[in-house]
């Protein structure tokens, strides 16, 4: 038993902080004034509270930002943040910017160049644009005047007037009288010189000159003796730049998993987005970027990045795993008590701290009594000298007889059988246990020896983002629930009978094994065992042939079931032993069917033109100048299009950036991680969508 510190004076005068007027000014005991003890200076004049939280200025070590009142440090002045509440690191949008930093924590933040750290989803298209002309002020260079749309210029956002501006046979306006149309005219007020050199930008370019003799006549910057290609410019995608030919990248698998760019097959990151940071950008993985002098902590979460297992990501320190430096998630209450002390670190989580200077880190209500600390003192029904908390049997008394005398409970000693003995009762005789007084742990590694063996670590990688190395982690693919039962195992486990299971939403689905606690099961046909309440768009069935219709080829007309192809949802039909498949509608006869047909009364014209969509398509007018090239054929040219290798899927979700994005309410579906309707539990290919084309479509594999 301990007795309490003395009472903190910060200055030094003799005068308590609690009862000190200026904590940080020292008393001078000046008679001249009377010898009034305050704990100011004679001198002294009171000051000012500049962010008004109630402390003045001259005590005030942050006096232009309030104090935040976390019980933390409270008299500084300073918004700290409690090292004990696990809630000011909780990140509830998973964006990277803690919630109490957050203006919007239950959004994810965009990471599009538009206030960034703000942690709201910003729309660059739509924010902050002063004058309502559609154009956002930050690429606006008249923001505060609507730009006029008259074919003019009507990208930068001014109201630009076209003074008797003549116009080329196309009706186009051609400022500079050039002949190149203003729309493709790099240098609409200056007309082309037409020399030979860049004739299709419309600009009046000064023709290179040959240097040391060597010549180039792509102007791709390499010299025709070194270039294979000396016609055709080098396309510069990072594919074999330097051999002066407009590669195409050679992809040796298909898939982009994390979708940033990067095909899996060439990714040494598959599961994790490049970060595109001008370091390393070719390897698929988020590397960042480092001074060799020093340490660096890219997340600022006080964790160095040789030793972070998430470096770009901070740790939220809530008493989960949090030397990782991942951010691992919340699944369960784990203050029961409110007092700021986690339960993983609360040695009394069901009883709140009483914060009197007194061991305030263990989470328990120590008192002091005339000075004296007296330690709180824990509960021991059966009076046998080891406390409730870790007693297995609360009402029995131990019974110290050298046989499990830890536990608690009246054991009885083991009896030795055929001569073999096991000093430390892990079922492993004394003779083939290599450590005969340390239990085996039975982690599933090396559980016969007889020793508690820990998992040797040979990587970081964790697939399901539960902050267990996948080498240490029992289901590596499956995230760990973090319900206080074997949650250092990776697996969502669930506690033994007699524990109490809840079930939140009532739908049958315990808590710890529902990926919605609180929203119940539809029990639609989709997705039943997930716990979620899936999607009507998902789960419609209007042929009730009890093949929904995201799995529907014929979602107006029901299954035949007659064993020949009933999984896609069409009426086919056998004749004559023969089996007949069903044959999609054409009306307008070009080949296309009507569900893919966008002009199904119109034939397409199939002039290498969009001859995909089913309508009679017009070729666009050209440029005058080279081809922009699309290598993934999603309108998107290679040089803005973020992943030139990957269509963009046009989901209504991050369009405008090339890539094949997954909507966030997709991404919740962790158990599909392809979503093709096959669980991943089930699934052969996890990360292959099934092609649903009438062979082996139950295995989750496009063959």
């Amino acid at each position: 038993m301990g007795v309490a510190s003395a009472l903190p004076d910060t200055d030094g005068d003799g005068v308590p902080d609690h009862t000190d007027l200026c904590p940080n000014l020292a008393e001078d005991y000046d008679e001249e004034f009377g010898l009034v003890i305050d704990g100011c200076p004679a001198d002294f004049v009171p000051w000012y509270d500049a962010d008004y939280d109630g402390i003045q200025d001259h005590m005030d070590d942050c006096p232009l930002t309030q104090e935040t009142y976390n019980r933390y440090q409270d008299s500084d002045g300073c918004p700290d943040i409690s090292p004990y509440d696990e809630e000011v690191g909780h990140d509830t949008d998973g964006d990277g910017i803690i919630d109490i930093m957050d203006l919007c924590p239950t959004r994810y933040e965009s990471f599009n160049g538009v206030d960034d750290h703000d942690g709201c989803p910003d729309d660059y298209m739509t924010l902050r644009d002063s004058d309502g002309d559609g154009i956002s002020d930050s690429l606006d260079l008249c923001p505060n005047e609507s730009e006029i749309y008259n074919l003019y210029m009507d990208t930068d956002g001014c109201p630009d007037v076209i003074a008797s501006a003549p116009v080329n046979g196309d009706g186009m306006t051609d400022v500079d009288g050039d002949g190149i149309d203003d729309r493709w005219d790099t240098c609409p007020a200056e007309p082309e010189n037409f020399n030979g050199y860049l004739d299709w930008d419309g600009c009046p370019d000064v023709t290179a000159v040959t240097v040391n003799t060597w010549f180039d006549t792509d102007y791709d910057n390499i010299p025709d003796a070194d270039d294979a290609c000396p016609n055709q410019r080098e396309n510069y995608n990072k594919f074999q730049d330097e051999d002066g030919c407009p590669d195409v990248m050679v992809i040796p698998a298909l898939g982009d998993y994390d979708s940033d760019g990067i095909a899996d097959g060439a990714d040494l990151c598959p599961y994790e987005r490049e970060v595109y940071n001008k370091y390393m950008d070719s390897d698929g993985c988020p590397d960042a970027i480092f001074d060799v002098r020093t340490d660096m902590d890219s997340d600022f979460d006080g964790i160095t990045d040789s030793m972070d297992l998430c470096p770009t990501r901070a740790e939220i320190y809530n008493g989960i795993l949090d030397e990782d430096g991942c951010p691992d998630r919340y699944t369960t209450i784990i203050d029961a008590d409110m007092d700021g002390v986690a339960d993983g670190n609360d040695i009394c989580p069901q009883e709140p701290e009483t914060y009197n200077m007194y061991q305030d880190e263990d989470g328990c209500p120590d008192v002091i009594e005339d000075g004296v600390a007296v330690q709180f003192v824990f509960a021991d029904a059966d009076g046998d000298g080891i406390d409730d908390r870790w007693d297995t049997c609360t009402d029995e008394a131990e019974n110290f007889n050298g046989y499990l005398d830890w536990d608690g409970c009246p054991d009885v000693v083991v009896q030795a059988v055929n001569t073999w003995f096991d000093r430390d009762h892990d079922n492993i005789p004394d003779d083939a246990d290599l450590c005969p007084d340390h239990r085996e742990n039975y982690n599933r590694h090396m559980d016969t020896d007889g020793c508690p063996d820990s998992y040797p670590i040979t990587t970081v990688l964790d697939l399901d983002s539960d902050g267990l190395s996948d080498d240490a982690d029992l289901c590596p693919e499956v995230a760990e629930t973090y319900n206080m039962y074997q949650d250092e195992d990776g697996c969502p486990d669930a506690p033994p009978a007699g524990v109490l299971n809840p079930d939140s939403d009532f739908d049958g689905i315990i808590d710890i094994l529902d990926l919605c606690p609180t929203r119940a099961e539809t029990y639609n046909g989709i997705l039943d065992d997930d716990g979620c309440p899936d999607r009507p768009s998902l789960s419609q069935d209007p042929d009730f042939d009890g093949v929904v219709n995201g799995l529907d080829l014929c979602p107006l007309q029901p299954e035949t079931y007659n064993m020949y192809q009933d999984e896609d949802g069409c009426p086919d039909v056998i004749e004559d032993g023969v089996a007949v498949q069903f044959v999609f509608a054409d009306a307008d006869g070009d080949g296309i069917d009507d569900r893919w047909d966008t002009c199904t009364d119109e034939a397409e014209n199939f002039n290498g033109y969009l001859d995909w969509d089913g309508c009679p398509d017009t070729l666009a007018a050209g440029s005058g100048g080279p081809g922009m090239s699309d290598s993934d054929s999603d309108g998107y040219p290679d040089d803005v299009d973020m992943c030139p290798v990957s269509p963009e899927t046009w989901n209504k979700f991050n369009d405008d950036d090339g890539c094949p994005d997954v909507l966030p309410e997709q991404s919740r579906f962790v158990h599909d991680g392809d979503l093709d309707g096959v669980l991943d539990g089930a699934d052969i290919c996890p990360t292959a969508p099934e092609d649903y084309d009438g062979d082996a479509d139950n295995d989750g594999c496009p063959e």
